[in-house]
């Protein structure tokens, strides 16, 4: 396993952790104190930033190549794929928004909604990123398994 495959698992790990934690949280204070006070619990999609040690942590190995060809292609397909859902994503939310409260009657977002869609792109570009990486390195490694056999 690389240094991008570690890097990936630990983003994959630490953003979808803190995603399950934050809804159960929100799901919880919800029922003891309610609304608007159960947003707090988004405070656990803090524990994402995690992911960001990743390069600090899985160091560089000098002695070996970095990146080739192979590398390069999987990194950009997973930074397109990334930018892509989220900007579907971000898009979904807009409209989505927008069709709520025109049904019941709106003509303005609150402004507490903005960091959300903001937060929902951000996380979806890096973990739809991170998973790309996974699901093409394997895909990869299963191709040269049935070369060799």
């Amino acid at each position: 396993m690389n240094r991008m495959q570690k890097i990936s698992w630990l983003t994959v790990i630490c953003l979808g952790t803190s995603l399950i934690l934050s809804v159960i949280v929100v799901t919880v204070l919800y029922y003891n104190i309610g609304f608007p006070r159960a947003w707090a619990g988004l405070g656990c999609l803090g524990l994402g930033g995690i992911a960001g040690l990743g390069p600090a942590i899985f160091r560089e190995d000098k002695n070996k190549i970095q990146f080739d060809e192979r590398d390069r292609y999987i990194n950009q397909k997973a930074a397109f794929n990334g930018f892509a859902m989220s900007y579907m994503i971000f898009g979904v939310f807009c409209m989505g928004i927008w069709w709520y409260l025109r049904l019941h009657g709106n003509a303005a977002i609150s402004i507490n909604i903005l960091p959300l869609l903001f937060a929902a792109g951000g996380f979806t570009s890096f973990f739809v990123h991170a998973m790309t990486i996974l699901v093409l390195y394997r895909r990869d490694n299963c191709l040269e398994e049935n070369v060799n056999d």
